[in-house]
């Protein structure tokens, strides 16, 4: 395919980075604090001191991790509809941002903590958006008890849409609890290994450390084939080196540190490497999603995953995660940032509808990022060199000097050629000029918001399992909470 795509390492550099993570993963290697994970590298040859809980991992065992990675990695959707697989040609995959802790109230504006029922919209929301491939559950469910967390954003969002939802877990019982409760949707434990309808997010504590709950969780999703993204956070200067390199280098190593776990737990277990890495802000310490720094960690982590040929999540969408409150942001490092995620080498990408740098998230923001995303990925199209696409014979028909203005061939074509936003339906971008008033952009997001949940119903192909199926509690062995009631 001709495809437009960047490319931050050459040959050698990546080859370079390679020989760097292998000095890195033999020492000082990993610290993983589970005895469990420990002895599964143990197996495939690494070396393990209990009494630090570290683990040094020489290049054989790097050597047939890789060789053990699958080929293609799929996730997939209630209806088959949004199925996704990777590896990924043209634009990535887009999903939204991920557990917001507040939200902009769609009625009075204000922020305020979240809700599984605020979940709920969005999600029937995302479930009505064209743009968005697949869903994190995006803010978190306050009401729910601290150990359901997962499992009640889970059951929310599987509930409330059929598309693919990502998730995560922090402990092996929260992942048992996913499993099951999937399953039974799924049809059963197979059925659901042979379409995972659901993937999750582990990422290991930057630099080079992985948590107990997080990496048996981890495990017991290998075994079930339940798609894990190893997601690394390196903030350059505080959890990794300052410099660009050895960043790179520290995501590459945990990356290639969690997938060891992985397939030596199960061969084949189906992994996404991904990172999220960027530099902070040095005056405050915070994350700073959209730096130019996560730009350029982004586009040679997305090689450096094609060079293992292992499936790669990495960047995201910039817009809004610099607001407090839903707009159009066009900080420039912000835009360049988003375009730069349309041409990396990335299968999966997220970050719709967030503000704050991930904190918040809003409705009407879901509306206008899904716009302007539908702008931005078509940079990312295949431009179709081919045969049939030289015309040749009418080049030969219209000659020097002529017009293909008026030939059949420009109407026949015109849509399918040429990007034209807006034009068939409503899109804020259309109309979007920089003297108009903010306000009149997130009031037409807010009417679209109002009008999908009024009238949007997710289709899924089969009945939706009872509540009681999906109620957290009941796959934790708890007292039914109640807490999904109403949200069918």
């Amino acid at each position: 395919m001709a495809v437009a795509q960047i490319s931050i390492l050459s040959r050698d550099e990546m080859d370079k980075v390679h020989q760097k993570t292998l000095e890195i993963l033999e020492n000082p290697g990993v610290r993983v604090r589970s005895e469990a994970a420990l002895k599964v590298l143990e197996r495939g040859g690494a070396k393990i001191d209990m009494k630090s809980m570290r683990a040094s991992i020489p290049e054989s065992l790097v050597q047939e991790t890789v060789s053990k990675l699958p080929k293609t990695v799929k996730l997939c959707s209630r209806d088959s509809k949004h199925d996704m697989a990777a590896p990924r040609s043209g634009h990535p995959y887009m999903a939204t941002n991920g557990t917001g802790v507040y939200i902009t109230d769609l009625a009075s504006g204000r922020r305020r903590a979240t809700t599984a029922k605020d979940l709920r919209d969005f999600m029937v929301l995302c479930d009505a958006m064209e743009a968005l491939d697949y869903v994190w559950p995006i803010v978190t469910a306050h009401d729910a008890p601290e150990k359901t967390h997962a499992l009640t954003e889970l059951a929310t969002a599987l509930m409330n849409t059929t598309k693919h939802v990502q998730g995560e877990a922090i402990s092996r019982e929260e992942a048992l609890g996913e499993i099951e409760l999937a399953a039974a949707i799924a049809g059963g434990k197979d059925e659901l290994a042979k379409r995972p309808i659901f993937s999750v997010i582990q990422c290991p504590i930057c630099p080079l450390e992985f948590e107990k709950g997080s990496v048996e969780a981890l495990m017991e999703f290998a075994k079930a084939g339940i798609p894990v993204v190893s997601m690394s956070m390196a903030l350059t200067g505080l959890t990794s080196p300052v410099t660009l390199a050895g960043t790179i280098a520290i995501v590459n190593a945990e990356n290639l540190a969690s997938f060891a776990i992985s397939q030596m737990t199960k061969p084949g277990a189906p992994v996404v490497y991904s990172s999220e890495s960027t530099a902070p802000n040095m005056k405050t310490g915070e994350i700073h999603y959209g730096a130019v720094e996560e730009m350029l960690l982004a586009g040679a982590s997305a090689q450096m995953a094609k060079r293992y040929g292992a499936a790669t999540m990495v960047g995201g969408f910039g817009l809004g995660l610099g607001g407090e409150s839903p707009g159009i942001y066009l900080d420039p490092a912000e835009l360049v940032f988003t375009s730069i995620t349309s041409l990396a080498l990335t299968d999966f990408a997220s970050g719709l509808g967030g503000l704050d740098q991930a904190k918040g998230a809003s409705l009407e923001q879901i509306v206008i990022d899904c716009d302007i995303w539908e702008n931005v990925r078509e940079m990312r199209r295949d431009i179709g060199i081919d045969d049939a696409r030289f015309v040749t014979d009418l080049i030969r028909s219209v000659g020097p000097g002529g017009s293909y203005m008026k030939e059949a061939h420009t109407a026949r074509n015109l849509r399918k050629e040429l990007f034209m936003p807006g034009q068939e339906k409503e899109n804020i971008l259309s109309a979007y000029r920089l003297d108009k008033p903010m306000k009149e952009y997130v009031a037409k997001a807010r009417e679209r918001v109002k009008k999908i949940l009024s009238s949007h119903v997710p289709r899924f192909d089969e009945l939706l399992p009872s509540l009681r199926i999906l109620d957290p509690a009941h796959h934790l062995g708890l007292p039914e909470l109640g807490l999904l009631s109403g949200l069918d």
